[in-house]
């Protein structure tokens, strides 16, 4: 029987399985957001939830940072559920958790340039290396409130992935190696007996070699420029689909 070289996979999201372009700062995203916050009671203006929203991701930020100082600033990461409740708070008015999935969600949408649409060749790829016997999971920096609903919209949630991790909700960051070391003891897994696959030089596969982890490389419109190096323990592909010959 053809078996793959690695029996486990950690895979990055964006950028590397599924194509996503926002825009946090359009102007329509800022208004229509304000007059969803005054309808349900919380009266903003354009300007000023732009303003506070921001300024409460930094307080979290830095709050968060206090308490996990071996983490460092750059490597945490918030939940913005609380910068969405919060928001809210501020006017005195008290919402649901649904309320708040709801507000994420919405918050989501009018950022998008274009809806999230997978990558060439995720499916053929994640089910071939599914039929081999291969585990897969999700390390991705992501905001769980905004990725579980795109994950389940683009047929990447029930049965896809043996585990998803996401930045939020372990409150750091790739290139951190305490994401990693956290994803791999909730998988029961060591750095070497994973290839983490990528498209960000720095976060997936730097990350991953600072755990002992190989990765391959995939170069796609969301990585950085050209220029950098990657270390020995990458190799670079072209396609996704090159992980099915990888034996």
């Amino acid at each position: 029987m053809h078996m793959p070289m690695y029996k486990n996979y950690f895979f990055d999201l964006y950028g590397t399985l599924v194509d996503i372009r926002t825009d946090e700062q359009k102007p329509s995203l800022w208004r229509d957001l304000a007059e969803f916050y005054s309808l349900c009671g919380a009266s903003y203006t354009l300007e000023e939830i732009r303003e506070r929203y921001f300024a409460l991701c930094a307080d979290e930020t830095t709050v968060f940072a206090e308490a996990c100082p071996e983490l460092g600033k750059d490597s945490v990461e918030i939940e913005l559920r609380i910068v969405f409740r919060r928001l809210f708070e501020e006017k005195g008015i008290t919402v649901s958790a649904t309320q708040v999935e709801d507000t994420a969600r919405l918050f989501r949408a009018l950022s998008f340039c274009r809806p999230p649409q997978l990558m060439e060749g995720v499916k053929n790829t994640l089910e071939g290396l599914r039929r081999r016997g291969a585990h897969l999971y999700l390390l991705s920096n992501a905001q769980s409130c905004f990725t579980m609903p795109e994950l389940r919209r683009l047929g990447l949630l029930d049965g896809v992935f043996d585990g998803i991790f996401l930045s939020s909700d372990f409150g750091v960051k790739k290139p951190a190696p305490a994401f990693f070391h956290a994803a791999l003891e909730k998988a029961g897994l060591s750095g070497s007996d994973v290839l983490m696959v990528g498209n960000d030089p720095y976060a997936d596969i730097r990350g991953a070699d600072s755990v002992g982890m190989k990765s391959r490389y995939i170069h796609s419109w969301q990585s950085p420029p050209r220029g950098f190096s990657l270390p020995e323990s990458c190799r670079e592909i072209v396609s996704l689909e090159e992980l099915l010959k990888d034996c």
